[in-house]
């Protein structure tokens, strides 16, 4: 054989050979990187759902608006008569000032009273008791009932509960008189007022 020829078969297998080697690594390399790389599971598309409203437990029976105004009444009634009772004692216990209208009885008071105005929308007692106790709260400290500042005035305020806690249960005009209730200039000032519209009556005929 032509030593040039051999030669080139010669070449031309080496590069057929490398070709072939080359294409056999590349091959059992791609095998080897697919087997370690574990397949990635595809997420699935997270939807919101919507909280379920609340519903309550069928079968129980609930308080009516009446029921509830009454047993708020009743509440606001008690505790009117008990902050009375201390008014009417001046505000001591065995001759020491107590902090009822301080800070316990009014708190309640204006808590139950704030209750009732939407519940009862017609009475206007609820709000003249949430007025009261801004208004006369310097007058029933500790300090105020120690030095007797207002001393004369817890009789008075004793009534001013009274007829609050009968506008609240409804017993005003039920027959209980109240003409003792009252001191004198309120009497001469109710009595000035019934005079007035008495004389525009007649002054309008």
């Amino acid at each position: 054989m032509d030593p040039m020829k051999a030669r080139l078969i010669e070449e031309g297998s080496r590069v057929v050979g490398s070709v072939l080697r080359l294409v056999v690594t590349r091959s059992r390399k791609a095998s080897v990187e697919t087997e370690e790389e574990p397949a990635v599971p595809s997420t699935p598309a997270v939807t919101s759902q919507p909280t379920p409203a609340y519903q309550p437990s069928t079968g129980i029976s609930l308080p009516t608006s009446a029921e509830t105004t009454i047993e708020l009444k009743r509440r606001l009634g008690r505790e009117l008569y008990k902050a009375e009772l201390d008014l009417a004692a001046g505000l001591k216990i065995a001759g020491k000032p107590c902090d009822c209208l301080s800070n316990k009885h009014t708190l309640f008071l204006e808590a139950v009273a704030g209750e009732l105005i939407p519940q009862d929308p017609n009475n206007s007692v609820y709000q003249e008791i949430i007025d009261w106790i801004p208004r006369n709260a310097q007058k029933v400290t500790i300090e105020a009932i120690q030095h007797g500042r207002y001393a004369s005035e817890y009789s008075h305020m004793a009534n001013e509960f009274k007829n609050f806690r009968k506008r609240v249960m409804g017993t005003v005009g039920t027959g209980e008189s109240t003409a003792t209730n009252i001191t004198l200039d309120q009497a001469k000032k109710l009595a000035a007022e019934e005079a007035a519209k008495e004389v525009e009556k007649q002054w309008k005929k």
